[in-house]
């Protein structure tokens, strides 16, 4: 389960967004999936994900939930943490890297997709962490003016794998080594997470029949 400053925080950023859209015409990709620009995703802040990372595949994300049936595509986790100056962490955590992002890659064991669990459909994908996490995109050129500073961010980007034509469910998890604090507060329901396999919030993926 999300810890309870994730939720809040992964609240707020949606609400932001859902404001943003309103106001933002270049939210979301300029043609449809598969087609011309389909593959670059535009978020409410005006930025271009593919461009940002130098990706060609399509990513879901809040602003862009179309995806082309049978190309790849990416589902992106960011996870993100204080400065290693002025980290502050629960009473009894003692991190094992002084700067809190590398402390979670360095605890990041894998990363689980789950598309359609539950169902006769479902399948689970697995990646190793060392192949799929960036650290080289802050908080702020994802989302500027946001966050009020740089903020160390791990980007998550696994190459998920061509779904058919309708509506599909994923659900992604990260796989930690050991409990990991971000350094924002003393209070570990909002700042950590636990060993093991923590599960971030759901999403329905539209998958449509490419307009070429």
């Amino acid at each position: 389960m999300l810890t309870a400053r994730r939720l809040t925080i992964v609240f707020a950023v949606l609400a932001t967004s859902m404001m943003l859209s309103f106001r933002a015409e270049a939210a979301g990709r300029v043609d449809p999936p598969g087609h011309q620009d389909g593959n670059h995703c535009v978020n409410a802040f005006e930025v271009d994900l593919n461009d940002l990372y130098g990706v060609s595949e399509q990513i879901r994300m809040f602003d862009c939930r179309v995806i082309s049936a049978g190309e790849h595509w990416i589902r992106p986790i960011w996870w993100i943490t204080n400065f290693e100056v002025g980290s502050v962490y629960p009473v009894g955590y003692v991190p094992a890297q002084a700067a809190p992002l590398d402390d979670f890659v360095s605890k990041l064991t894998a990363v689980e997709f789950v598309i359609d669990g539950g169902t006769h459909r479902k399948r689970t994908y697995i990646f190793d962490a060392s192949g799929i996490v960036r650290t080289d995109i802050d908080a702020e050129q994802v989302e500027p003016g946001a966050w009020g500073a740089p903020y160390p961010m791990a980007s998550i980007l696994a190459r998920l794998r061509p779904l058919s034509v309708g509506e599909h469910i994923v659900e992604a998890f990260v796989i930690l080594s050991a409990a990991h604090c971000d350094g924002f507060t003393t209070d570990p329901d909002f700042s950590c997470l636990p060993a093991g396999a923590t599960q971030f919030v759901g999403h329905p993926v539209a998958f449509t029949k490419p307009e070429h």
